[in-house]
């Protein structure tokens, strides 16, 4: 047997999930450059979102974002070389000169199954700038964590194994937000402490509720069996607040060292007023699949199914299945909403988290060469950029000449394992330009299982 790979079709699928939003958000080329390792060194307005108290400890005085963007796009599969690997493979004919070993191949899939996560980060142009010990940000960002369940690909490469309960979970969600923050840095001596107050306005929000959505099938001697139900909800417009906390410190007979803890108590709560939905709500929602305040509900569920009993009976029969619209109210919960008017519906609303990421590291000053530095990261929970393993990230940073800095990062650990970094700066008077580029989930080009790219320029005086 044959397993098909569509090119064309797998390119659509990663180049729309990437258009539309990929780890740890690494939002500008510095800290990207130098694999995030960033918390004791970041610099002016890029320092929010790394560490807040590096602000009273930046050579330059007044820094702002002019431009610049970062794009992500990882999964845990697919490479080059894994692509051609798969692709027209005979999974059957051990002697064939194309052979894959199935087994193989599904003990080397992660046991969260086919993954892809992207991410997108848009500072707005000169909304964002620090002086002294302050500064204000607002970035748009849209963070995206999607996939297919380990066991849907057993299935399709083993088929049904008796009495092997297959887990078809999906962890799907999609996310928009606009970040507007203050930051303040408090220096004492040669130390200081920052703080980030941030408000979340939600722009949109796609997933699979994780809180009542499952799916499960079985193979026994009686039959199939399965059973599942997946809520699939949507919103636009919502509001949150995050903070970022963060502690640094200035030269310490050629050391620095930073600590930070970005998103604490960061969430958004959807349904809620928002100026998205008062400015944008009609044109965002014309991209939805559903109304407003609407939701989708899919059930399925098979009891003893028999190849006997496929023989002139419709499958509908055998498998029932329903699909349909719904709203949640909090008086009477999940509600049918086709053929009704929903413009009264008072929604109940439902709360993301946006998580959180602790930070420790510290750098070297080597005279006259550059900077070596050092980041420790991990989160609290796995959903969309975060992950509970801890990361390492290192960083080399050629300083000869200043005014075209040569960056090099490497990144290890957690849910994306690693990471390779290159970039560089142009620094000419009150212009900063600089870029970087990553190869994602792995260290050569043919075997990277993703990209990141980011530029920006900064006005510094």
């Amino acid at each position: 047997m044959r397993f098909p790979v569509n090119t064309v079709t797998i390119l659509i699928i990663l180049l729309l999930s990437g258009t539309l939003l990929a780890q740890d958000p690494l939002a500008d080329p510095r800290s990207l450059a130098l694999g995030g390792a960033t918390v004791s060194t970041a610099e002016g307005i890029h320092a929010v979102g790394h560490n807040p108290a590096r602000l009273a400890l930046s050579e330059k005085d007044l820094s702002i974002n002019l431009f610049g963007f970062t794009f992500g796009l990882t999964n845990n599969l697919l490479s080059v070389n894994n692509y051609n690997l798969v692709n027209g493979a005979d999974f059957i004919d051990p002697i064939a000169s194309d052979y894959v070993d199935k087994d193989k191949f599904l003990d080397d899939m992660p046991d969260d199954g086919f993954r892809f996560n992207t991410d997108f980060h848009l500072p707005m142009p000169g909304l964002n700038w620090a002086r002294g010990t302050t500064a204000y940000t607002s970035d748009i960002v849209v963070y995206g964590d999607m996939g297919l369940p380990k066991a849907l690909m057993e299935l399709m490469l083993e088929g049904n194994t008796i009495d092997q309960e297959l887990d078809l979970s999906l962890e799907e969600e999609i996310i928009g937000a606009a970040e507007w923050g203050f930051s303040l840095a408090m220096p004492t001596g040669n130390f200081a402490f920052g703080i980030t107050l941030k408000y979340l306005q939600g722009l949109f929000y796609l997933g699979v509720d994780p809180d009542s959505s499952w799916g499960t099938f079985n193979t026994k001697i009686e039959g199939l069996q399965g059973s599942g139900r997946y809520l699939f909800r949507q919103a636009v417009g919502g509001s949150g607040f995050g903070l970022d906390l963060g502690f640094a410190t200035g030269d310490i007979q050629g050391f620095q060292f930073g600590i930070s803890l970005i998103n604490a108590m960061g969430a958004i709560r959807w349904h809620g007023p928002s100026l998205t939905k008062d400015l944008m709500g009609d044109m965002v929602l014309g991209l939805m699949p559903w109304r407003e305040n609407e939701y989708f509900l899919y059930t399925f569920e098979a009891n003893d199914v028999t190849m006997e009993g496929f023989q002139g009976v419709p499958l509908d029969s055998l498998f029932n299945k329903e699909s349909y619209t719904v709203f949640e109210s909090a008086d009477s919960g999940l509600v049918r909403s086709e053929g009704r008017d929903l413009s009264s519906v008072n929604p109940k609303s439902f709360v993301t988290d946006y998580p959180a990421i602790f930070r420790m590291g510290g750098s070297r000053i080597i005279p006259e060469v550059g900077r070596v530095s050092v980041d420790l990261s991990t989160s609290f929970q796995d959903r969309l950029w975060a992950s509970r393993g801890w990361v390492l990230g290192l960083g080399i940073e050629l300083l000869a000449p200043p005014t075209f800095p040569i960056r090099m990062g490497l990144r290890y650990g957690g849910r994306d394992n690693k990471q390779l970094a290159v970039g560089f700066g142009v620094h000419k008077g009150f212009l900063q330009y600089d870029m970087a580029l990553a190869l994602n989930n792995g260290f050569w080009l043919h075997t990277a299982k993703g990209l990141s790219l980011s530029m920006g320029l900064t006005f510094v005086r």
